[in-house]
């Protein structure tokens, strides 16, 4: 199902949240809501605080009586008889609010708030609890007699109303009290009643209104199915069309106005139908007529593609065999020039060969005569190694002289010290003999130590010369080696140049047939574009007609596609 048809089946019947009976009604429930909501939040704040008056009045005036009655007797009687805990209990037990089971009175003192009267026994004696008699005690401490009136205050997590009454000189304290939950328990009992008799309201004008719309939109409904009908192209007449038509009221001009369409409708289809007929007659010849023309016309076409094809490949191929040998050509002349650059190199790669085997003759020399200055210096270096250790060795014995003298000294220095004053000469030259040992030994040590790194420096020359030595042969073995490689190459070269001679020879003959060649095939090519150019000019006209006739044909097919897609709408009308 597309999406035409989608719409159009969810147009025949209009959504019930949608529909304007739904809308109607809604109105009509909000504004009753509205309306019993509104008159709700006016009176049940003004009645609670018109109740909350009466009932603070009655604890107030029922307070008032009784701590007036107190008075009196406690100036007839006295405090200890009126204010005793039996008394009080006699007079203040049956005091309560009426329908307020919570309610109770109790006294205290005035002057210290000593509970002198309570419901509760255990509490008679003791101070009084609650913050709202508190702070009367607190007013009465400061010289302040607060009139009777009634406080609110919260006890224990209850919220509590309390009627007070302070008697002359303040002697005691009446509170008549009662739970907030019990003082506005008949107000909510009303409320209660009037939510639910407000709901009941709701339920009846509901149900009313329900009724009224759908009475209103019964006509907007048959007028509905019968303009669903007349979209399914259903034209005919049946009873909801004759009950619309009977209708005084607006419903009854539509209908009127819907039927008058009808009509009109019914003329138009039968006048389509006939014209839709004519036209699919008409479409189905020039169809046929138009496939067999385009038939022939392609039969044509056909053959003179066949024959441009085939001319138009000769001049191809020719085309193409004249670009090869014009390709060839220049490759024969790249080629031409290449040998001559090959030519030019080669002959530089045999002088840049000659060049070489001369210098590497120098290079044998020279590395020859490395050689030999090599050998000598080693065989001084050994020499000079060996001298070195023949002076190690004379230091040696001038060190081993030097101590023996500067014993002698020593032992003279010893004897001449014996001698006394006839040695003191022979003391001073023996001391001189040994500052002279001493120093000659000192200078041997030095000379020694010269003596150990001049052999330490010349065994590594001599070390140094060896692999020096090693490393000459290998070279004189390399340059051997490469001048015999260059030798081989040189001759290599000489045979390339005799190549590149003959290849020269080649390359020229060759060049001349190519030229011939060039000129066969460009008389061949010319003809061959000829040919083409006449198939193509051909072909073009040919596929001109059968672009026409196939534009024609396509137009005739659309035009019988559109006939019987007509005559199917046509046959959706129904008229009896």
């Amino acid at each position: 199902m597309n999406n035409q048809e989608i719409n159009k089946t969810q147009g025949k019947k209009a959504n019930t949240m949608h529909s304007l009976k739904m809308k109607i009604f809604l109105l009509v429930f909000i504004a009753i809501i509205f309306a019993i909501g509104l008159c709700l939040l006016m009176i049940v704040p003004k009645s609670k605080s018109n109740l909350e008056t009466v009932i603070e009045n009655y604890m107030k005036d029922i307070t008032v009586v009784e701590g007036e009655n107190l008075d009196r007797e406690l100036a007839s009687e006295g405090a200890d008889t009126v204010l005793s805990a039996e008394a009080l209990q006699v007079d203040l037990k049956g005091i309560s609010i009426s329908g307020m089971p919570s309610s109770y009175a109790y006294i205290f003192s005035g002057t210290d708030g000593t509970m002198l009267y309570h419901p509760t026994a255990d509490k008679i004696g003791l101070p009084v609890e609650n913050a709202a008699a508190k702070q009367l005690l607190t007013e009465i401490g400061e010289g302040k007699k607060p009139e009777p009136s009634v406080i609110e205050y919260e006890f224990k997590g209850k919220q509590k109303y309390a009627a007070y009454y302070i008697g002359n000189e303040a002697a005691f304290v009446l509170i008549i009290t009662a739970d907030g939950d019990e003082v506005f328990a008949s107000l909510n009992e009303t409320t209660n009643y009037s939510l639910i008799g407000a709901l009941i309201l709701i339920l009846v004008c509901s149900v009313f209104t329900f009724v009224i719309t759908s009475l209103m939109f019964r006509p907007i409904g048959v007028i509905t199915r019968v303009i669903n009908k007349i979209s399914d192209m259903d034209f005919r007449e049946n009873d909801d069309q004759k009950h619309m038509l009977k209708q005084k009221d607006e419903t009854g001009i539509m209908g009127h106005a819907v039927n008058t369409l009808r009509l009109e409708l019914i003329d138009i289809a039968k006048q389509i139908k006939g014209k839709s007929q004519e036209l699919y007659e008409s479409s189905e010849a020039l169809s046929t007529g138009t496939s067999e023309t385009v038939t022939a016309v392609e039969q044509v076409e056909n053959a003179i593609t066949e024959i441009a094809k085939g001319a138009t490949s000769q001049a191809q191929e020719t085309q193409s065999a004249s670009e090869n040998v014009v390709l060839m050509g220049n490759m024969i002349e790249e080629a031409n020039t290449e040998v001559e650059n090959l030519r030019t190199n080669a002959r530089a790669m045999r002088d840049a060969g000659n060049s070489a085997v001369t210098i590497l003759e120098e290079l044998g020399q020279i590395n020859q005569q490395t050689k030999a200055a090599m050998e000598v210096i080693y065989k001084q270096t050994n020499v000079t190694n060996e001298s070195a250790q023949k002076i190690k060795e004379a230091t040696e014995i001038i060190t081993d002289i030097a101590e023996e003298t500067n014993l002698l000294s020593l032992n003279a220095s010893i004897e001449a010290a014996r001698a006394g004053e006839q040695g003191r000469g022979f003391a001073v030259v023996a001391a001189q003999i040994q500052k002279l040992a001493e120093q000659s030994n000192e200078s041997a040590r030095q000379i020694e130590a010269i003596i150990n790194t001049l052999i330490e420096e010349s065994e590594k020359s001599v070390d140094t010369m060896k692999n020096v030595k090693e490393v000459i042969d290998k070279q004189d073995v390399n340059v051997t080696n490469t001048q015999d490689a260059f030798n081989k190459v040189k001759d290599g070269i000489d045979r390339s140049v005799e190549g590149i001679r003959e290849i020269a020879k080649r390359t020229a003959g060759l060049d001349e047939a190519r030229i011939k060649v060039v000129d066969i095939v460009q008389n061949l090519t010319a003809i061959a574009e000829e040919n083409a150019a006449s198939t193509e000019e051909t072909s073009a006209s040919a596929e001109e007609v059968n672009a026409v006739i196939s534009n024609i044909a396509a137009n005739a097919n659309n035009l019988h596609e559109i006939a019987v897609s007509l005559e199917d709408c046509v046959k959706m009308f129904i008229i009896e």
